[in-house]
């Protein structure tokens, strides 16, 4: 009997990968498609920096033939590059709606695909606008900087905003490009980098050298950028003070902290790992700190006269010590209606008595995590907010330096607040200026994200908030990662307590650094893009209609004046 021939694929002919390429480079949606997704893994913690090349295959889709009608095919193909982004970063998200799987599990698909869908919006529309403004001239990837940037700006703003994986935060916090966030912030930030990585796509190679020139200005742009990031590391000088913190982390899941019996055991190793003694030689920390939504229960209801917990919390800090801890509690609005808060606590212990000094309630919530947008619409329907109660949390006033007792001020953020540059909107005299807090704190439940990318991303997200201001920041998960920045988004060395890990840490907070340009002029970028604006197009639609009619012709038929 014969074997059977077997068969072997001829590698293609040098004609036929050709084609291929032709081909590709004639499906803009397919281009799109691989654009995003390469963006998408270039973002902590994948960190495939190459990715970052996808702007270019971006800009060179959105310049491909559109079809039969262009500007739905320009959004189209706008779309589907934030689809792929927006998935890649935030499918975690479906983790959230499982914790609770017999409730909310069936919404799980809809948040993985529903959320990329809808902020995908944002990149189809400024596929469209640049489209509508772009011009044949090389320094258009510049105006594709300019325009994604401002919609990036409007992604962070608009309907409460969504800032997550703006494009500035690809670079890893605390390395050297990530410094020119305390110039320009996370946005200015994300211009450089987009008009960097999207040159490629307008060099005209047969024109020489001087086709090449928005590679050869990028590269300069990006060796200038991590020259002064280089420096900004190695001049940068930090102090210290003396003031020391606990910060605990239980390693309790979103799903147990909500078992039968789970707050009498929760409860109890918190106040175990507050209450072990320092190491030796270091001094007993002045302040303790739980993570947000740290007690499965209302904070009145662990505080009320008649409750077992009462004893517990009133009693085991020590004298003159302080403690801040993560909880939901009741409020009452203007007209004596109760409503729900997602809060912050100080309290502090003196002469064997505690005290309550104040809270802070948190300023930007969660659509859907917190509050259900439209509720008297969507409640109905079944879609509400993941909250233990039935109701949504309200908003507190704008976030703000406080200080409490003999704590030293601070910036407090509380979980997805952390995402948002400038919350604190003020601007700094000087370094010195009394109004400027000391450090920041975010107490975070990242517990909803499991071992996911969601509490990766979380950290590198927040750490743009030390760079961009000049302090360190304490960040306090149940989960983790909890762990001390310093105010050039650094991971201080043993500060850290990983995914999954139990224990506590103490930490003695660095000193600020220098006020930064960006705490001075806070969203000058946005000013920096219009004027990018206002002086690019006009310029680019003047140069070429010189190009296409001589510049006599101009004069004499009356273009220009």
């Amino acid at each position: 009997m014969t074997e059977p021939a077997l068969a072997v694929k001829e590698p293609p002919a040098p004609g036929k990968m050709r084609d291929a390429l032709t081909s590709l480079h004639r499906r803009p949606r397919v281009l799109a498609l691989v654009a995003g997704l390469l963006i998408g893994l270039a973002q902590p913690p994948f960190g495939f920096i190459p990715g970052l090349f996808g702007y270019a295959i971006l800009l060179f889709a959105l310049e491909r033939d559109p079809g039969n009608r262009p500007w739905r095919g320009t959004f189209f193909i706008g779309w589907l590059a934030g689809f792929a982004y927006f998935f890649v970063g935030c499918f975690w998200i479906a983790e959230a709606f499982l914790v609770d799987a017999k409730t909310y599990g069936w919404m799980a698909p809809f948040a993985a695909t529903l959320l990329p869908s809808g902020i995908g919006l944002f990149w189809g529309l400024f596929a469209m606008a640049y489209r509508r403004l772009r011009s044949g001239r090389a320094s258009r990837f510049i105006l594709f900087a300019v325009l994604f940037s401002s919609f990036e700006i409007t992604r962070g703003t608009i309907l409460s905003g969504f800032p997550w994986d703006p494009s500035g935060s690809t670079w890893r916090a605390g390395s050297a490009m990530s410094q020119m966030a305390a110039f320009v912030g996370v946005y200015g930030l994300g211009l450089i980098t987009v008009a960097i990585f999207a040159s490629p796509a307008v060099v005209r190679a047969r024109e020489g050298l001087r086709g090449w020139w928005p590679m050869l200005a990028a590269a300069i742009l990006w060796a200038g950028c991590f020259a002064a990031g280089e420096i900004r590391l190695a001049t940068t000088h930090i102090g210290s003070t003396s003031y020391t913190v606990r910060v605990v982390q239980p390693n309790v899941g979103q799903k147990a902290k909500w078992t039968v019996g789970a707050l009498d055991s929760l409860l109890g190793d918190y106040v175990t790992l507050s209450r072990a003694p320092p190491a030796p030689g270091h001094p007993t920390p002045a302040l303790i700190i739980w993570p947000e939504g740290a007690l499965p229960a209302m904070f009145e209801d662990v505080l009320s006269a008649d409750s077992w917990t009462a004893p517990i919390l009133t009693s085991f800090l020590r004298d003159k010590q302080a403690f801040i801890m993560g909880t939901s509690r009741t409020d009452y609005d203007a007209k004596g209606r109760p409503i729900y808060r997602n809060s912050m606590v100080a309290m502090h212990q003196d002469g064997g008595r505690t005290y309550i000094d104040g809270f802070y309630d948190k300023y930007k919530l969660v659509p859907f995590g917190e509050f259900t947008p439209f509720q008297d619409i969507l409640n109905p329907l079944g879609m509400k907010a993941l909250t233990h109660f039935d109701d949504s949390f309200t908003p507190g006033e704008r976030t703000k330096p406080v200080t409490f007792y003999t704590i030293p001020k601070f910036l407090p953020l509380i979980c997805y607040e952390g995402i948002f540059p400038s919350l604190d909107m003020d601007s700094y005299r000087s370094s010195d200026d009394p109004r400027r807090p000391n450090w920041i704190l975010n107490i975070s439940n990242d517990a909803w994200f499991g071992p996911t990318t969601g509490p990766r991303q979380h950290l590198n997200l927040a750490s743009y908030r030390a760079i961009e201001e000049g302090l360190p920041m304490v960040r306090s998960t149940p989960t983790g990662i909890s762990v001390l920045i310093d105010p050039l988004g650094r991971v201080v060395a043993g500060s850290r307590i990983d995914l999954n890990a139990r224990g506590f840490v103490d930490l003695t907070i660095p000193g600020r650094a220098e006020r930064t340009i960006y705490s001075t002029s806070r969203f000058g970028i946005v000013i920096l893009d219009v004027i990018f604006l206002l002086i690019l197009v006009p310029f680019d639609t003047l140069v070429l209609m010189i190009r296409k009619k001589p510049i006599r012709s101009l004069f004499r038929r009356g273009y220009v004046d």
